[in-house]
């Protein structure tokens, strides 16, 4: 059955590609399944009803929260949590005045924290009693502002931030509600393809850098002398540079908390070009970003998306600026579902 999916998906590529009016040949060279068909994600975020302490996913074209109990898409620790919460007389209290709950696993820990936003502030003793869960790391609860109150107990490990391995071993640490891939597996499938490109570049450009997850993983290619990740949220790029930290990264890495519009807008008036340039955009592409890129980018620019139909509109657009789609490979990111990811590798002609 599995396999028959992913022949599905790589239909939708090839008929989205067509239907937008891609006319030449779709370099599709790799397409990378899942290593688990279940249990992959790691984290999961329900909608809480306070009336009678449904944790679920909302019902298409209702107000009404399904129930779900267990998540055959989420990693088996955290269904285990979400099981043992259902039990707590504490989180029964809590989800009485709670509107959301987003469960994320720290894989290197093999721990769990636990974020929800609510209305009222929670007693401690309630706090105290969900964190007798012992898969649990660190809770955190959000009323309003920037940034959740916690970690809860104060002196989780690492802030309470959750621990992951990238290919090389090194470690990335991520506060909890910062973006992480929702399959890690397949994350480092995607970072082990773009190694496997060889591309030769000095420098690198991040648009949509987040807490660092893809730049990093550039950090051994000794040739590269300057990495630039910007990012809109300011939490993950203090994960970012909290992870740097960590790992004693020298002085060729910077991180700066400014949107990727401005980022290019400070390179062209700077005169500053970038061999690699990264795009990781939301499902709505990057098309304001393009124009500029041509000034910027000289080189490569590597296309990572979840939404073909922007992927493509974007391409057609990258085409006209004399860029041309050299390599594609479709990952399959979300099993059992009709989502998946793929990345694109872009090099400026002329």
């Amino acid at each position: 059955v599995y396999p028959f999916q992913i022949e599905i998906k790589k239909e939708m590529l090839f008929d989205t590609f067509k239907r937008i009016g891609w006319k030449e040949e779709i370099p599709l060279e790799r397409v990378i399944l899942s290593p688990k068909e279940f249990y992959y994600r790691n984290r999961l975020r329900f909608h809480v009803e306070n009336e009678n302490f449904k944790m679920g996913f909302v019902k298409r074209k209702t107000h009404e929260v399904l129930k779900i109990e267990k998540c055959l898409l989420g990693e088996e620790i955290l269904n285990k949590v979400l099981s043992q919460l259902y039990k707590s007389t504490a989180w029964i209290k809590l989800s009485s005045y709670s509107k959301r709950i987003k469960i994320e696993t720290s894989p290197e820990e093999n721990k769990v924290t636990l974020i929800f936003w609510t209305a009222l502030k929670p007693q401690k003793e309630d706090l105290k009693e969900i964190l007798e869960i012992k898969e649990l790391k660190a809770i955190f609860y959000w009323m309003k502002g920037g940034r959740p109150e916690g970690p809860f107990p104060e002196d989780s490990s690492y802030g309470g931030r959750r621990v992951f391995k990238n290919i090389d071993g090194f470690f990335y640490y991520v506060q909890p509600g910062v973006f992480v891939q929702a399959n890690w597996d397949i994350n480092l499938a995607i970072m082990e393809n773009i190694r496997s490109w060889k591309l030769s570049f000095e420098k690198v450009l991040d648009l949509h850098a987040g807490m660092g997850n893809f730049l990093f993983s550039f950090l051994p290619n000794k040739e590269v002398k300057k990495f630039l990740g910007v990012d809109t949220d300011l939490r993950a790029i203090e994960d970012g540079l909290y992870t740097a930290e960590k790992a004693r990264i020298n002085g060729r890495l910077d991180l700066r908390n400014i949107s990727a519009m401005e980022a290019l807008y400070e390179a062209v008036k700077a005169g500053e070009e970038y061999d690699l340039v990264l795009l990781d955009p939301p499902r709505g592409g990057c098309k304001e970003l393009i124009r500029l890129l041509p000034e910027v980018a000289k080189k490569y620019i590597i296309y990572i998306s979840c939404d073909v139909p922007t992927l493509v509109r974007d391409l057609l657009i990258f085409k006209d600026l004399k860029y041309q789609l050299v390599k594609l490979s479709l990952f399959d990111m979300f099993p059992q579902t009709y989502h998946f990811e793929v990345v694109a590798l872009l090099e400026k002609k002329g």
